[in-house]
């Protein structure tokens, strides 16, 4: 990259279409559940179920930095499942990258 924010899944005018705001919604409820069942109970088949569906709502979005952020925070949440751990600063760190990305995109 040369350093540069691309904007992705913009129409004229600078806004989203209302579909993309709705394939938006979906997948951050999606990641939001994934992290909210692996706080329940991280070692749960219900977090490999959640973190299937965050994974399936993600890709419906375009291509980009919002999507690649979610991604990865779904990447850190299987992680910490695996570990059988309720969170961790990496986790933190990339939820925060996430809202981050969603908020400039927006």
């Amino acid at each position: 990259m040369d350093g540069r924010l691309h904007q992705q899944g913009r129409t004229e005018g600078g806004r989203r279409g209302p579909g993309q705001d709705r394939e938006l919604r979906r997948a951050l409820r999606a990641v939001y559940f994934a992290i909210a069942a692996l706080r329940h109970a991280p070692r749960s088949p219900r977090v490999s179920q959640a973190i299937s569906e965050a994974s399936s709502a993600v890709a419906t979005l375009p291509a980009g930095f919002v999507a690649e952020a979610l991604y990865r925070l779904i990447g850190t949440i299987e992680d910490c499942h695996r570990a059988g751990t309720v969170g961790s600063t990496r986790l933190d760190e990339r939820w925060r990258t996430a809202t981050a990305a969603v908020r400039l995109a927006g």
